[in-house]
């Protein structure tokens, strides 16, 4: 339950025990970047402790109008919905499944978006991202 702050954005941490720790990210500090890259770890704010970043929380991007492109590994619901600009989203995480994406992350977004995913993954990921959302001409590419 604790919180850790960077100059980006608010992370809560969900797991701290010597097999790791983890964060979830919340929130962007600011609604009026128009990139976004979600970074695989973060520092504590004493920059001793490392967490892998595991998810997005639920409604963390909700109605950024001016964000248009992110890069992410796992996804809460509504994470990204009412982002009218979005049109660039690349996943780099190889582990996605339907569970790990939360139902409506890509609606409200750019009609004419382009979702890149792993190369090994693009059949499993058109599955997966299939109905979460997004407008059917939105793209998904190697």
């Amino acid at each position: 339950g604790t919180w850790v702050k960077t100059k980006n954005a608010l992370y809560k941490v969900t797991k701290a025990d010597a097999t790791g720790c983890t964060v979830t990210l919340v929130k962007p500090h600011r609604k009026t970047n128009s990139t976004f890259t979600v970074p695989a770890t973060i520092k504590s704010e004493d920059g001793k402790i490392t967490f892998r970043v595991t998810e997005i929380s639920k409604n963390a991007f909700k109605n950024h109008v001016k964000l248009k492109k992110v890069t992410i590994s796992r996804v809460g619901a509504n994470a990204f919905s009412g982002c009218k600009k979005l049109k660039n989203i690349k996943i780099t995480s190889t582990q996605l499944t339907k569970k790990s994406i939360g139902k409506n992350v890509f609606k409200g977004i750019d009609k004419k978006a382009v979702i890149k995913v792993p190369k090994k993954k693009l059949k499993a990921y058109k599955n997966i991202l299939k109905g979460k959302g997004q407008a059917k001409s939105v793209k998904i590419k190697k």
